[in-house]
């Protein structure tokens, strides 16, 4: 019994997980896995759905590099779920998780690129473009279903020079990332 009470109050990295709220005990995990478990309970249906509790145990797991935490952040803030809705907000996850490598996310923040160049200048309506190209790119190459479409689109209205410029551009993001310690850069539209 006694093991089982330190187990609890010790996560998987030793650390107390062990918060006090309105005089009672509850364990809350402090490692990045375990919080994006319990969102994802949280976030689920039923009656132990509570969205807010999900945002905040996805916004401790984002903050701690957890990609699909980053993404399902990005995405309560763009629907407004257990969150107010913010676009900004939801741009900035959807982009971490991006640079890590999660593919849906590429694919949302290419998407939203794209958007973002309707209505623009024309010299930041092209940036945009090749960002979405870059990103779209990068999904498609994971294999993401849809990208290799929304790409296509995109491309329609590129000029070459454009097209080439947002490939090379996933290139080097793809290579900088490969380096150890790697870190790439991006644009914002």
């Amino acid at each position: 019994m006694g093991i089982a009470l330190f187990g609890r109050w010790l996560g998987r990295s030793g650390q107390s997980v062990t918060n006090t709220t309105n005089d009672e005990k509850t364990i809350e995990p402090t490692d990045a896995e375990s919080q994006f478990d319990l969102a994802r309970k949280l976030a689920g249906e039923g009656a132990s759905q509570n969205l807010a509790q999900a945002a905040e145990c996805y916004l401790k797991a984002a903050n701690q590099g957890h990609s699909v935490a980053q993404f399902n952040l990005g995405m309560m803030y763009g629907q407004g779920q257990g969150v107010v809705r913010d676009q900004m907000t939801a741009l900035m996850w959807l982009r971490k998780a991006a640079e890590l490598g999660h593919a849906t996310a590429q694919y949302h923040v290419g998407v939203r690129q794209h958007r973002a160049s309707k209505g623009r200048p024309l010299a930041e309506a092209s940036e945009c473009r090749m960002e979405a190209f870059k990103w779209l790119e990068l999904a498609v190459a994971q294999g993401h279903r849809g990208s290799a479409a929304a790409l296509e689109f995109v491309a329609l209205n590129m000029t070459r020079e454009e097209v080439n410029e947002g490939g090379r551009r996933a290139l080097t993001f793809a290579a900088d990332r490969a380096k150890p310690g790697g870190n790439a850069n991006y644009t914002i539209c």
